[in-house]
């Protein structure tokens, strides 16, 4: 049994709320961070056939990607569809959580399971909207405490070096100490220096994990007076944004890639403002959702560009700028994603039932 805090503690690790865009609402959406959870729903929205889904499925909890509440809430009318909504999820006991652009731009996010997905290949941030430091946090512990010291350092740090976690580094050495009048040792005694075989863990952090780490150290941590050594990396930092791009293995087709792309995205159809490409396709860009905003740097950077929602102008200006589009629409584009992220959550809480939606939510059909 699990509390809805736990699981939203993973998901923003997972997904840090810091990535949304500025007008995006993501987080809790609905419902008690102490809400008992044992089976949950992935969803990429809330609408009538999810919610009652949701109920048949007897889940505590629906996790999407589109936000339950996109604006300000300034009253609940249960007349309303809406509303009616709301009444449901709360007489179910039912709570709503959302991940929108936080999880577009995430490392490890919904764009790059994309990137996976199509086999690219040293992928890059297409559209920057966001910095981060990195530090190198070093503390010194007694042999003793040194694996519970390491592994709260591991279980609490987010950051991912390339495809790895977990990443550190351990020496071994000899502290020396005097504890004064007033101190209370946990080794030694006062006014005697002390000497002590102690190890010393490395590891990389983020600016804006830094704090919080330390502060998990020193929960755990046997000693008074905890020694780190905390250095800004110069010249490496970790980048967000929205969309990525990358390198196929090997140069393919037009045509090939033409199906991997209906394949990986379960579509029949998509619509291109290329009808033949001769150029063999190996530079790729890729945006989840609508990206129509970032043509101009998707043809500086790919031959061929993945998004939805394309307008008449914005083909044409993709012609323009001679970078083939493919649009494979808003929902194809983001749908795939749900089973990764229940994935992600089975991995991560054995106990818990994760269920995907099976409700086909597309609102545009080509007929």
């Amino acid at each position: 049994m699990y509390i809805l805090k736990d699981i939203m503690t993973y998901l923003e690790q997972l997904a840090p709320l810091k990535l949304a865009e500025k007008w995006d609402n993501v987080g809790l959406m609905l419902g008690s961070r102490r809400q008992s959870v044992q089976k949950v729903l992935c969803a990429l929205d809330v609408n009538e056939e999810v919610v009652e889904e949701a109920i048949k499925s007897r889940v505590q909890c629906i996790i999407t990607h589109h936000p339950f509440f996109f604006s300000e809430i300034k009253c609940v009318d249960l007349d309303t569809k809406k509303g009616m909504l709301i009444a449901q999820l709360l007489s179910h006991s039912i709570s709503v959580y959302s991940m929108h652009t936080n999880f577009d731009s995430a490392p490890s996010g919904l764009n790059d399971f994309l990137c996976t997905q199509l086999g690219l290949k040293n992928c890059q941030v297409l559209q920057i909207t966001g910095r981060d430091s990195l530090y190198k946090g070093i503390v010194y512990v007694p042999e003793t405490h040194y694996e519970k010291v390491r592994e709260a350092i591991i279980t609490h740090n987010p950051y991912k070096l390339g495809m790895y976690t977990g990443c550190t580094f351990t020496s071994q050495g000899e502290g020396t100490f005097k504890p004064l009048e007033g101190s209370h040792p946990y080794i030694g005694k006062q006014q005697q220096l002390e000497k002590v075989a102690e190890k010393k863990i490395e590891w990389l952090c983020r600016a804006s994990d830094l704090q919080a780490l330390l502060a998990v150290v020193r929960e755990v941590h046997p000693y008074e007076e905890v020694a780190f050594d905390v250095y800004k990396m110069q010249h490496l930092e970790e980048v967000y944004g929205l969309g990525r791009y990358g390198e196929l293995e090997r140069p393919v087709t037009f045509e090939a890639f033409l199906e991997k792309v209906k394949y990986v995205f379960n579509i029949k159809q998509l619509r291109s403002t290329q009808l033949t490409f001769e150029k063999p396709i190996q530079r790729v860009a890729i945006c989840s959702g609508s990206g129509a905003s970032f043509l101009t740097r998707a043809a500086q950077v790919a031959d061929l560009y993945i998004t939805g929602d394309m307008k008449f102008h914005e083909a044409q200006e993709a012609k323009s700028l001679g970078l083939c589009v493919l649009d494979v629409g808003h929902y194809a584009s983001e749908n795939g994603a749900m089973a990764y992220l229940g994935q992600k959550l089975s991995e991560t809480f054995e106990n818990l039932e994760v269920v995907i939606s099976k409700v086909h939510a597309e609102t545009l059909h080509i007929l």
